[in-house]
């Protein structure tokens, strides 16, 4: 085997399902993400403004950078992989159901980088999951890890919607693998904008985060917006609805839920269930728990 597919072959054996590498030229389509934060779409997420720059080339993240390896993992094998308290409430999206995925990530991205240095003694790299200034969904659809669908998430003939992304770069010109086949994910379907409960999908393709619950449960900081809050129902932090719709993710492994409220918890316990998840962050704990004991109407529809 080459270095590269030895690269490949330790990722693989690392657990992640999806391999591609593409060059690290500045992302395809970057125009359209240029007019989304012109438009305002962003709502109060500035770090989009603030890493305009770095987003449009790679380089800003790693200098020299030739190559992007970009890695998939399901949901289900990351959060599956040992067992999780945070499993027993209801209303959590399901990215969160479990370990936090940033650390699983993480750790296997540093024994590739180690397997990298081992590879290419003269090359350079750098690993990130998903809080580096990079368009990683732009890259992996480059890489052949899927294509964007209506709802703006990238989807896989076989893992739908539901995997994350860990990104890999490298100053060293690895092989390219081969161009992803064709693939249109939704045709003239469009599930995922009919049932969006607040309108935040604008159009295909285009995703108005001053509309999504997710963003107002999971990132705003303060009370939530009386229109959004009536929508709310039993979505304690997040909103799944796009993905739980899409057409791809319907015999995609599902992490499973539980049944105890966590509206009915106080934020003692909440910080119990959170730790050691991805929503065990600070800015995310402080918005998780203005929800304790406040159930906003709209009834119990997800």
């Amino acid at each position: 085997m080459s270095p590269t597919e030895q690269l490949l072959a330790a990722a693989k054996e690392l657990g992640f399902e999806l391999r591609g590498i593409t060059k690290a030229n500045p992302p395809e389509h970057f125009d359209a993400f240029e007019r989304w934060l012109q438009a305002g779409m962003h709502a109060g997420m500035q770090h989009f403004v603030r890493n305009f720059e770095a987003r449009k080339n790679p380089a800003a993240l790693l200098p020299g950078v030739q190559s992007i390896l970009m890695l998939g993992v399901s949901y289900a094998k990351v959060l599956n992989s040992e067992p999780h308290a945070i499993r027993q409430l209801s209303g959590i999206v399901e990215y969160a159901r479990g370990i936090d995925y940033h650390h699983w990530i993480r750790s296997r991205l540093k024994v590739l980088a180690e397997r990298h240095r081992k590879l290419f003694p003269d090359s350079r790299c750098r690993t990130a999951v998903d809080t580096a200034p990079i368009l990683e969904k732009l890259y992996a659809a480059a890489a052949g890890l899927g294509t964007v669908g209506k709802n703006t998430l990238l989807i896989h003939p076989q893992l739908g919607s539901k995997f994350f992304l860990g990104v890999f770069l490298s100053t060293e010109q690895l092989e390219q693998t081969p161009p992803p086949e064709p693939f249109d994910p939704c045709g003239k379907c469009r599930c995922c904008l009919d049932a969006c409960p607040t309108g935040a999908l604008r159009e295909p393709f285009v995703l108005d985060c001053r509309r999504c619950l997710s963003y107002w449960t999971l990132i705003h900081q303060g009370e939530l917006p009386k229109e959004f809050a009536e929508k709310r129902g039993n979505r304690f932090l997040g909103c799944d609805t796009c993905q739980r719709v899409c057409p791809h993710n319907r015999f995609v492994p599902a992490v499973s839920e539980g049944t105890l409220d966590p509206f009915s918890l106080d934020s003692t316990t909440l910080q119990h269930f959170f730790m050691g998840t991805a929503l065990e962050k600070p800015d995310r704990r402080r918005v998780c728990l203005m929800g304790v004991g406040c159930r906003p109407p709209g009834g119990n529809v997800r």
